[in-house]
């Protein structure tokens, strides 16, 4: 059963004035900017007891981690400034737990206990090398037994996999151009996304694009191939955002026609939520989704934070307009709200700035389809 933040000591109440909706904001602080994980990786524990969150302490522009009890009854929250985050953590089974990626190692951390070191990359692949990032967001495969690394080490990019058991890093595939977002998928053990993307050059400072975005890899060495060949970026589409379902479809956003859903198996696609979108997410059955729209155009028109029923078709804001975050939207911070609904379908999370700062907020799903 669900908590019942309403009388949450470390929660404050806040209706969007327009639609009437409402969301619980985390306004007890640790940092002055308390962020939600991106909406690949969950940022409530399966058990829904424990909320994950990033932490910044402006202006310095490393993050660290921060959680808190959603148990009304029993209030704890705490930060982590030992813990400093590049890529995104994934939270452990166990619910106050997680697994994260810092210097060349995966580290387990549960509250309470000293972080431990899981997996080490090989020093003799880094070869003094610097290593600016190990993941994207850290995803665990199917079957439990490999995590997922999309890592950039001096001019290479690489995708590798990290034996949780014997603690190794065998390295797959390295790139002459950057790979990120890499996930794997919930339901193949083998098989995992990555997310073509555009970079700049360290020396040169040249920006460099791509034709594909989502690119389909397995473990085995037997695939490695753009999801679909014939949908070139840029020209008739803008496929940016993806996520796995639970179920195992590939979904993505196209910034300007909203969301598909793709599955790998039959290959079909499906147009769902028709309008734009920028970062969007769906719960466990598909039948409900939650978007913003769009952090990238903040400046000239306010971010909506938007639900979608699809047995309905009815869509309603969440937020209705986002006040611009006070420390800049995208750099060094990257405030955008990026929702997500949580493992067991009971709230979308979303990062919200209606307080004047940044911090962590989250909706009831029940309340949105009544």
């Amino acid at each position: 059963m669900a908590f019942n933040l309403e009388n949450h000591p470390y929660f404050t109440e806040w209706v969007d004035p327009i639609s009437g909706v409402k969301s619980y904001v985390l306004t007890k602080k640790q940092a002055p900017i308390q962020q939600s994980f991106y909406f690949s990786n969950y940022s409530i524990s399966n058990d829904e007891k424990w909320l994950w969150f990033f932490t910044f302490y402006p202006p310095a522009t490393y993050r660290s981690l921060g959680v808190v009890s959603l148990d009304p009854d029993n209030p704890f929250i705490q930060c982590f400034p030992e813990i400093t985050l590049i890529g995104g953590p994934m939270i452990a089974p166990e619910g106050d737990a997680v697994y994260f990626c810092q210097d060349s190692h995966v580290w387990h951390f549960r509250i309470g206990d000293k972080p431990r070191i899981i997996c080490s990359m090989d020093k003799d692949y880094i070869n003094g090398r610097t290593l600016y990032r190990m993941c994207s967001h850290l995803t665990m495969s199917a079957d439990g037994k490999y995590f997922l690394l999309d890592g950039e080490v001096g001019n290479h990019w690489f995708i590798a996999i990290a034996d949780k058991e014997k603690g190794t890093v065998e390295i797959l595939k390295e790139f002459p151009r950057r790979y990120n977002h890499a996930q794997f998928n919930p339901t193949k053990p083998e098989l995992f996304s990555m997310a073509e993307d555009w970079w700049y050059d360290r020396i040169t400072g040249r920006r460099t694009g791509f034709d594909h975005r989502i690119w389909l890899m397995d473990t085995l060495g037997t695939k490695y191939e753009p999801m679909k060949p014939k949908d070139w970026f840029d020209h008739g589409t803008d496929a940016c955002h993806e996520w796995w379902s639970k179920d195992g479809l590939m979904c993505w956003v196209d910034y300007n026609k909203g969301v598909f859903e793709h599955d790998v198996d039959a290959d079909i696609t499906t147009h769902v939520w028709k309008t734009p979108l920028c970062h969007a997410h769906c719960n466990s059955t598909r039948e409900f989704y939650c978007a913003d729209e769009s952090p990238y155009k903040w400046e000239t028109t306010p971010c909506r934070v938007s639900f979608f029923n699809r047995n309905t078709g009815a869509e309603i804001d969440i937020v209705s307009g986002l006040p611009v975050p006070i420390y800049g939207h995208r750099s060094p911070y990257h405030l955008d709200p990026h929702p997500q609904f949580s493992p067991k379908d009971t709230w979308i999370v979303y990062t919200t700035t209606v307080m004047g700062g940044a911090d962590v907020a989250l909706t009831s799903v029940a309340d949105l389809i009544k």
